[in-house]
């Protein structure tokens, strides 16, 4: 007999999607190349339609409030892309100092994603709470190096261009974080302290 869709079973796909999005930003910022972030670019737009898909889904109505970060993260993710197009386009090059966090950033997102999607399907405690507590670790990482950067730019140690790339690539990627960490707190009520807060 066959058993109707689950919510989870919606947003699964969904999550994929933006983990692979994230993934080929990722390789567009690493190895400058217009080909993957316009890839990226494209599967933003799959992302947006696939969400129109969801929101229209009756059984998808129980994970709506998740529904509406998950689409968060995809405009953060929009906005990710374009900040990197633009690198790209002018040619700025970030240090290799920069590369260093922006890689460990990077790392720490795709985890954290792959994470969330996963509570989509399974939603335990466990996860929720790693998902919590990773995501304010990372908060805490990115502000840190938000402070670093701010000191290199007082001892003008970086240019205005990849200065601004920088900062754009941090605050995406805290926006995905935090969309995550508010998705942990709808889909297991209560297994964090600060649920539901910014």
């Amino acid at each position: 007999m066959l058993t109707a869709p689950q919510p989870g079973d919606f947003l699964a796909p969904i999550f994929r999607d933006v983990r692979d999005m994230l993934v080929l930003t990722w390789v567009g910022v690493r190895a400058p190349s217009g080909a993957a972030l316009d890839t990226a670019a494209a599967l933003g737009r799959g992302i947006h339609e696939t969400e129109r898909l969801v929101a229209d889904s009756d059984g998808a109505a129980p994970l709506r409030l998740v529904r509406a970060h998950v689409e968060c993260i995809a405009d953060a993710m929009d906005g990710l892309v374009r900040a990197c197009q633009l690198i790209e386009a002018e040619g700025a090059t970030l240090t290799a100092l920069w590369m260093r966090e922006v890689n460990v950033l990077f790392e720490r997102v795709v985890e954290l994603l792959e994470c969330a999607g996963d509570m989509t399907l399974a939603a335990t405690r466990a996860l929720a709470r790693h998902v919590e507590v990773e995501s304010r670790r990372f908060q805490g990482l990115a502000a840190e190096y938000a402070r670093a950067h701010e000191a290199r730019m007082v001892e003008s140690l970086c240019r205005p261009a990849s200065s601004s790339a920088y900062l754009a690539i941090l605050d995406y990627l805290n926006e995905v974080t935090r969309h995550s960490r508010l998705i942990a707190c709808r889909i297991a009520p209560g297994s964090a302290p600060g649920e539901g807060s910014s």
